[in-house]
């Protein structure tokens, strides 16, 4: 049912079905309530999350509950491929055009092969895990993320963590 869910949702959002809900949103504050829901199974799997604030971000007009979703993905593909002792850090900022969330972690990194294909439908990195999920997370995380006209990368590193980056753009006119 999640993975029918789930392609659903990224057929529409490929195809620009689905209208985004543009609010004025603070991303430090979706962060920290995303931070709060994940923190029961960072715990159980003995990660620990920090966060890094820019206190001056500006407010945005985003779907907060599309970005949440976003963010969500991240941190958890953080935590479920990190170790136990492990840390995540997401960190804000902005220059004059963005806003950006970057989500780094310490776990087993995405090696040079798979990396291109991450943000692919289905797509698993990790064959000795491809039990659980769908393979579309990063999928929906990416076209979310373009969906609002910004962008999402990655790099990582085998055996030393990966780092995501979005950004969003500044939305100085009016949405319509």
């Amino acid at each position: 049912t999640q993975m029918v869910t789930e392609l659903t949702e990224l057929s529409h959002i490929e195809t620009g079905k689905t209208e985004l809900r543009r609010l004025p949103t603070n991303l430090n504050n979706v962060i920290e309530d995303v931070t709060i829901q994940m923190s029961p199974l960072a715990e159980s799997k003995q990660v620990t999350i920090n966060t890094d604030f820019d206190s001056n971000l500006p407010v945005i007009k985003v779907d907060k509950e599309r970005i949440r979703q976003t963010l969500t993905n991240l941190v958890h593909n953080a935590i479920k491929f990190n170790h136990p002792d492990g840390k995540v850090l997401i960190s804000t900022g902005f220059n004059d055009e963005s806003v950006f969330v970057i989500v780094s972690d310490t776990g087993m990194g995405i090696s040079n092969d798979d990396l291109p294909h991450i943000f692919e439908r289905f797509y698993k990195a990790d064959k000795a895990r491809s039990q659980g999920g769908s393979g579309l997370g990063l999928a929906i995380a990416k076209h979310t993320i373009q969906a609002h006209g910004g962008s999402i990368s990655v790099k990582s590193e085998e055996g030393k963590g990966t780092t995501i980056t979005f950004d969003l753009p500044l939305n100085t006119k009016p949405t319509v």
